[in-house]
């Protein structure tokens, strides 16, 4: 039987070969207790086993609606291969340890993004102005030059654990396209064909 997380990881290969600009991001999709949808682009950090780990801020809406039980979708889209993956499932918290020891591989400006959260607001709120987000990261340099950034408290990670996940692949012969959805079962994945 075919493992579809081995062969996203394969995809993903390849896509980063063929500099694919998808290569290293991810879509997520929540829905909210109420029903209320949303979608964001992230970057994929991981893929272990079936858990596909992202980075978040604890300010982040998102984190709220993570933290609360919710559903999710996370889709994955390579388009030098024309192939797309929708994966669900559920969500685990990662370690604090493995979020901050990861901490510090992230670009300076994602962990400066970190550090104005807790200086302006929350991710998503209104703030007066970009010249105001340019004026935080300033002073996040300033107080940080020369020494080595530590995280902060609010950084977080999830691993969104696949139970489902299905696989459309458009580029096939005449554009029949080919879509199948993998079911992990007592730790076997099971496959059914679906019509495009």
């Amino acid at each position: 039987m075919v493992n579809p997380v081995d062969r996203i990881r394969a995809d993903r290969a390849d896509a980063r070969k063929l500099d694919d600009p998808n290569a290293d991001i991810c879509h997520l999709a929540l829905a909210d207790r109420n029903g209320k949808a949303s979608v964001r682009t992230l970057v994929l950090r991981s893929i272990n086993d079936n858990r596909f780990g992202v980075f978040i801020n604890k300010t982040s809406p998102k984190w709220a609606i993570l933290s609360n039980d919710c559903d999710y979708e996370l889709l994955v889209w390579y388009p030098s291969m024309q192939r797309q993956y929708r994966i669900s499932g559920s969500v685990e918290f990662l370690d604090d340890d493995i979020v901050k020891t990861n901490w510090h591989r992230r670009p300076l400006g994602s962990k400066y993004l970190d550090y104005v959260y807790g200086q302006l607001g929350p991710q998503s709120s209104f703030i007066e102005s970009r010249a105001t987000l340019l004026e935080a990261v300033k002073q996040i340099k300033e107080t940080w030059r020369g020494k080595d950034m530590e995280p902060p408290d609010t950084v977080a990670g999830v691993e969104l654990v696949a139970e489902c996940i299905e696989v459309l692949d458009l580029n096939r012969e005449e554009r029949i396209h080919d879509r199948q959805l993998y079911t992990l079962v007592k730790g076997t994945w099971t496959s059914r064909v679906l019509v495009p």
